[in-house]
């Protein structure tokens, strides 16, 4: 999960006029696409059936606060600590050379500029000739079923950021849906708090549909139906 934003002078300390013109923009968004995502947020993501993480924006019931969210799935959460275990076990295996990176830079003649090449990933005898990834792979679905790594539906607040009061969110859904996210707001503003689950959550191998690493499309609602069309 992913949202950019400047951390330079918090929403809070900017001034009254930008926080209102801010306000303003974001709920004439929502406005526009309501029609699309119910009328309680907007996200320039495209929102297929499947989507485990969304970035977007939804308003305070008192003005001129909006949050700038960022959710995912606690299934997402699960399946991307199974992959940082997994590699952490290879590196358990193999530990990594140290790499100078000014050896690896390659110049370019005309700009004199230095870029840094990827390290190929050489295939291993303690990876039983496999290179790191692929070993890595094959280890997800034995932590994963192991079941020893817990999640929790949970949100914070972060009042760093420059935009909106940030919020950060991981809740038990399948996918997030239009209605999964609508659902979610309607719950976050009934308490505007921070808000920490005392259920863990733990997943097989076999819960999780996809296990390679998800990019979501940016487009505008408005344009979804040409996407579509497409």
């Amino acid at each position: 999960m992913s949202n950019i934003h400047s951390r330079r002078t918090p929403f809070g300390q900017q001034s009254r006029r930008y926080r209102k013109s801010a306000y303003i923009e974001t709920k004439n968004q929502i406005r526009r696409h309501a029609p699309i995502l119910g009328g309680l947020f907007t996200t320039h993501h495209y929102m297929h059936d499947k989507l485990s993480w969304i970035d977007g924006y939804f308003l305070s019931r008192k003005a001129p606060i909006f949050y700038n969210f960022a959710l995912e799935t606690t299934r997402n959460a699960y399946k991307e600590l199974i992959c940082d275990q997994a590699y952490e076990r290879s590196y358990a295996l193999v530990p990594e050379r140290l790499r100078s990176f000014i050896a690896d830079a390659v110049k370019d003649p005309l700009t004199g500029m230095f870029t840094l090449k990827t390290p190929p990933d050489h295939t291993h005898a303690k990876f039983g000739g496999l290179t790191r990834h692929q070993w890595s792979e094959q280890q997800i679905p034995t932590i994963a079923n192991e079941k020893n790594t817990l999640v929790f539906e949970h949100w914070t607040l972060h009042h760093d950021y420059r935009r909106g009061i940030g919020l950060q969110g991981t809740i038990d859904v399948p996918y997030l849906t239009i209605t999964a996210v609508n659902d979610f707001i309607v719950r976050f503003l009934a308490i505007k708090s921070h808000f920490h689950s005392a259920s863990p959550l733990s997943y097989s191998y076999a819960d999780i549909e996809y296990w390679g690493p998800d990019a979501n499309a940016i487009i505008e609602p408005d344009d979804w139906s040409n996407l579509s069309s497409q």
